[in-house]
């Protein structure tokens, strides 16, 4: 089993019914990817439901510099392994091809699609929208670890390098983030109800995150319900 399969392993090994919530290993991963892309006075705040997420939230410009900041330095990176996958035109085709294999890989062995799909519908509004997912955040990266079999690139491994904390973040309960300069604000992994693998969809709590803040699942995603539950 090599080092991607494992953590496929682990990652599979969440239990949705109830998922593990350490968040000092979650800060400890999250202040480890900070520091590999440069950010040095990094403050992490737990939001711990999608409204008191919201909350947190609230003023702030997502188009301002602060709140572009890590989109901006991840970009930058992802823009350096590309260009330096592109100076050869036979390694990037091999690149890219390896890139659709390593979708479908991940696509069948990964499954943190019900993850995914509550933390995406949890978040309305312009916060939703700039939400970082971890699910897919990780999915993703998994999938490059993989391609990066095919090219040897300094710039690929570096950008690897500094995703892959998100994996340790996610297993010790990390669902979600927002980063305002150098503040992150952490959204936990729900509880989720699943039947068939999908979430439930019969009006009772289908994701129910630690403070007690609960919501169906209805035809348009995730819908609050009125009274808390118990995590």
């Amino acid at each position: 089993m090599d080092e991607t399969e494992k953590i496929i392993s682990r990652l599979n090994g969440i239990d949705p019914r109830r998922p593990y919530f350490d968040p000092l290993a979650a800060e400890e991963a999250v202040r480890q990817h900070a520091r590999l892309i440069g950010f040095r006075d990094v403050g992490i705040t737990w939001a711990m439901g999608p409204k008191r997420a919201i909350s947190e939230l609230e003023g702030v410009d997502f188009d301002s510099p602060a709140a572009c900041r890590w989109s901006l330095t991840m970009q930058a990176l992802r823009d350096q392994a590309t260009a330096e996958l592109q100076r050869d035109k036979a390694v990037w085709q091999a690149y890219c091809e390896a890139q659709e294999a390593a979708e479908a890989r991940i696509a069948e062995t990964l499954h943190l699609e019900p993850f995914r799909l509550a933390l995406f519908d949890a978040v309305l509004g312009e916060a939703g929208l700039k939400s970082h997912n971890v699910a897919y955040l990780v999915s993703s990266a998994l999938q490059d670890v993989v391609a990066s079999g095919s090219a040897d690139s300094a710039a690929l491994e570096d950008l690897n390098d500094v995703y892959l904390p998100f994996a340790d973040a996610m297993l010790a309960g990390l669902g979600s983030f927002w980063v305002i300069g150098e503040r992150f604000v952490c959204l936990p992994l729900p509880r989720l109800a699943l039947q068939n693998g999908k979430l439930v969809s019969d009006g009772s709590p289908a994701a129910v995150w630690p403070n007690g803040e609960a919501y169906a699942n209805g035809d348009e995603g995730l819908i609050p319900v009125l009274q808390s539950v118990e995590w």
